[in-house]
């Protein structure tokens, strides 16, 4: 099966002066985990990537990738990060984790789908980056730059499964693939 990749356009019907109102009220404020009562997430970072131009890669729906897939996995990242879309990957399987780092080797944002808590994945003080190959570009996460989403709270442990169809639906609903991304999508969310 080919890989592909998947990708919608930003809401047009949201007023920049709104988003930027928002965009200054969250600069100003401290970055901490955040969770969005109506969307049943928890938000840590950059919200405003929700914004963006998402897309995601279609990835292989089994844990065990060749080398081959995984270097095209990589080659379909890099080119929608250098087409100015923000990639929204989980961090499950290798297939995942290559993608989540190409965004940093261009300086690009991304979304990143946790399986548990971000105490667990990113450390308690919320700094770590979660892929050790992906410190040669950025030692720290930025959560400035990046957006982390996770359906459980931060100090919950993570499922720990290489095959995670919850996590896939999630990425999907995010980059709006299916369900009602719109209603995701909206600036209430911050």
């Amino acid at each position: 099966m080919p890989l592909s990749y998947f990708s919608k356009q930003s809401d047009p019907f949201i007023h920049p002066s709104r988003v930027e109102s928002q965009r200054a009220h969250y600069l100003a404020s401290p970055i901490k985990p955040y969770f969005c009562e109506s969307r049943r997430l928890w938000l840590y970072g950059n919200t405003n990537l929700l914004l963006a131009d998402l897309a995601t890669i279609d990835f292989p729906h089994t844990s065990r990738c060749s080398e081959r897939e995984l270097n095209h996995i990589e080659v379909l990242a890099q080119e929608l990060v250098l087409s100015g879309k923000v990639l929204v990957s989980g961090i499950h399987n290798e297939a995942h984790k290559r993608a989540a780092i190409v965004p940093l080797r261009w300086g690009a944002p991304r979304i990143v789908v946790f399986s548990g808590g971000f105490h667990h994945h990113l450390g308690e003080s919320l700094s770590q980056e979660p892929f050790r190959a992906a410190r040669w570009w950025r030692y720290e996460w930025d959560p400035n730059t990046d957006l982390a989403v996770s359906r459980r709270s931060p100090e919950k442990r993570p499922t720990h499964s290489l095959e995670n169809p919850t996590i896939d639906r999630l990425i999907e609903l995010i980059v709006g693939i299916s369900g009602p991304t719109a209603e995701l999508r909206q600036p209430a969310l911050f």
